[in-house]
């Protein structure tokens, strides 16, 4: 009886032992951008204005994650949020995102729900040529997700909906800080862990 106690107490401590260990996870993730909250409700890809695509690592303990990435962007169409009868202007921005976020996650197995915040660095690659921006932009990422994968052992992936606002916007030689243009963007995300 006092073994079968002793089994039992050792199973319960080893998945709170495993969760003081750092897990590193790597993956692939990928999803669609859409220009609103609204758009990105629907499900629709009719409602998308461009796509992502990507390579991350995230490194965590218990409740807490840090996660950055490497992503290429297509943006989306421009043209209308600049001026809408602009030849100088591509139909389609794209960058390099690099994103480093910052989750608080409940600290269950499986399934982990989380919250994330953090800034994100992008670099210009095409589509954005007609702007006086440094070769960096900087926005500023708040998002929810679902983790699931079991410890330690196999796979895991995620699910999330993450909100990138324009913190220093872009500017043309014609015009003036109020016209601005702000790649703000909703990033519906997948992600794989290898």
């Amino acid at each position: 009886m006092r073994l079968l106690a002793l089994a039992g107490l050792l199973a319960l401590a080893a998945p709170a032992n495993a969760q003081l260990i750092p897990s590193i996870d790597l993956g692939v993730a990928g999803g669609l951008n859409f220009a609103s909250l609204g758009d990105a409700g629907q499900f629709d890809l009719d409602s998308s204005t461009g796509y992502h695509i990507g390579l991350y690592a995230d490194v965590g303990v218990l409740f807490f994650s840090a996660r950055t990435g490497v992503y290429y962007v297509k943006a989306g169409d421009i043209r209308d949020v600049r001026r809408p009868n602009a030849d100088d202007l591509e139909d389609s921005a794209a960058y390099v995102a690099v994103p480093v976020d910052f989750q608080l996650k409940t600290p269950t197995p499986v399934l982990q729900a989380y919250v994330l915040a953090g800034p994100e660095f992008r670099f210009p690659v095409s589509g954005l040529e007609t702007f006086e921006q440094e070769n960096m932009t900087v926005a500023g990422n708040v998002g929810l997700g679902i983790r699931g994968g079991v410890p330690l052992i196999g796979p895991s992936g995620y699910v999330e909906l993450r909100y990138g606002l324009d913190l220093t916007g872009l500017n043309s030689e014609s015009t003036t800080a109020d016209d601005e243009v702000k790649l703000n963007v909703v990033f519906l995300r997948v992600g794989l862990g290898i």
